[in-house]
């Protein structure tokens, strides 16, 4: 069994799942359980694997139920981390994390809160039951078995009348996804927001590969970006939209330009255009980390 710590956001909460699954195929384990006490415990974010066709094959575990060697596992990982890692700078606890992997790996633990390094199978084989918290924001390692998080990824509920609507429109035009992301990203210490002007060089830019662009515009601050004084065709989405019915809409244009933000990756990711252009920030963090996410055909742009 892997048992995998489900937090963050929607995007988050997909690569989380989607590295598990890619362990659970590498290393011959059938279940998958989810264990979302972290994020029923958050007033930010909600749990949105559920609405995914994954959630047929996977278990999903909350405060109580969660096995108790799971439990064990997860003690432990907190208390090296108490010890070892937590309260240091950001550069000493992701060496001593990193030193760490191999003891983890001796109790069955992937333990990636502190680094974005390529996941260790260091003593995962010795355990059939493994325990996983981190962000496994890995592009690399998920695009290995793409064809696979396509299917798990597909909405358990059928897309209503007006959703299909847009969808259409999106498919008969050079639609293209402009992922603004605002929100908690303002004055955040790690993040930060894209500027406005990358987006407008990214319209420009888009334009210039791309014959009557549309931009359909998807934020978590709609009110605001509608002040944004675009040059170009823009239709807005729909605020009444859940995550997963913008997720789906975004992922339907044929290009995209994107934020700083796991919910604009797996948009691009989950496009079957095999002509998509995807144009993104140079950079990911303020400290420049996250290079992981990056796909070798991005078009980079200054932030």
């Amino acid at each position: 069994m892997i048992v995998v710590k489900i937090k963050g956001g929607l995007g988050n909460q997909m690569f989380e799942y989607a590295m598990a699954r890619k362990l659970s195929l590498d290393l011959g384990i059938d279940q998958i359980m989810l264990d979302i006490t972290r994020v029923d415990q958050d007033d930010l974010r909600e749990f949105g694997l559920d609405q995914f066709r994954l959630i047929e094959d996977v278990q999903v575990m909350s405060d109580g139920t969660v096995s108790g060697m799971a439990r064990l596992q997860e003690d432990i990982a907190r208390r090296l981390i108490l010890y070892f890692v937590a309260g240091r700078s950001a550069e000493v606890a992701e060496i001593r994390e990193k030193k760490l992997e191999k003891i983890f790996g001796l109790f069955g633990i992937i333990q990636r809160d502190y680094h974005d390094k390529t996941v260790s199978r260091f003593g995962l084989k010795l355990h059939k039951n493994i325990y996983m918290n981190g962000w496994f924001q890995e592009a690399g390692e998920i695009s290995k078995i793409k064809s696979i998080l396509l299917n798990d990824f597909k909405q358990i509920h059928k897309p209503d009348n007006e959703i299909l609507r847009t969808e259409r429109d999106i498919r008969e035009t050079e639609s293209v996804c402009m992922h603004i992301r605002r929100g908690d990203y303002v004055n955040h210490p790690q993040f930060g927001i894209c500027t406005e002007e990358y987006f407008y060089h990214a319209m420009e830019e888009m334009a210039k590969r791309v014959r009557n662009p549309i931009f359909y515009i998807f934020s978590d601050s709609l009110t605001e970006v509608k002040k944004m004084d675009f040059h170009y065709p823009v239709f807005f989405d729909d605020e009444r939209h859940t995550n997963v019915e913008s997720l789906y809409l975004m992922s339907k244009c044929r290009h995209f330009i994107i934020s700083n933000s796991t919910y604009s990756w797996w948009a691009q990711f989950l496009s079957e255009n095999n002509d998509k252009i995807v144009i993104a920030p140079n950079k990911w963090c303020r400290d420049g980390s996250g290079r992981e996410l990056y796909m070798d055909d991005w078009v980079l742009l200054d932030v």
